[in-house]
């Protein structure tokens, strides 16, 4: 009884989480699906260096946020206005590195006024290519707008705000 009490309240929140946003607006439990394999697509290409795949997933106008913490690349802020100058700086940054790995998780996804907004969890761990087996992992989160161009979800603007590094 109480294993099948446990089943039913994970199908649940499941279901909850996967189609919770469709009763509310006009967004399907496949198009969220379809987002998350977006924010997918993100960690894939950086971790791949498949800059290619990156750029595909961005709106030629994308606007980028990154709000580092202190102890990450000195906690300045960096913007980006259009695709170019963001894949030229996540190209050169990637480059420090030998390999990275971008864990996504928790994707909250709602949707307004034709806009998807996707929060995503990140960790995300750097392993530095001059120095054996250093390596740096930043703590933090995507805050992602989306719209579906031509049946295809385009990232538009894009926040990265990291909560800790080590």
């Amino acid at each position: 009884m109480a294993l099948t009490l446990k089943k039913i309240l994970l199908t649940l929140v499941f279901l909850t989480q996967t189609m919770g946003n469709t009763m509310a607006g006009d967004l399907s439990a496949n198009d969220k699906f379809e987002i998350i394999d977006v924010m997918n697509n993100y960690a894939k290409g950086i971790d791949t260096k498949n800059y290619d795949l990156f750029r595909s997933i961005f709106d030629d106008n994308v606007e980028v946020n990154i709000i580092y913490d202190p102890s990450f690349r000195s906690g300045e802020p960096v913007s980006f206005d259009g695709i170019d100058s963001w894949v030229q700086y996540v190209e050169k940054a990637i480059s420090e590195y030998r390999s990275t790995q971008h864990m996504l998780g928790n994707p909250l996804i709602k949707f307004k006024n034709g806009v998807a907004k996707a929060r995503t969890d990140l960790q995300a761990t750097h392993y530095y290519k001059d120095k054996n087996n250093e390596k740096t992992t930043l703590w933090g989160y995507y805050d992602t707008h989306m719209v579906n161009k031509d049946g295809s979800w385009k990232i538009i603007k894009h926040t990265l705000t990291s909560i800790g590094s080590n």
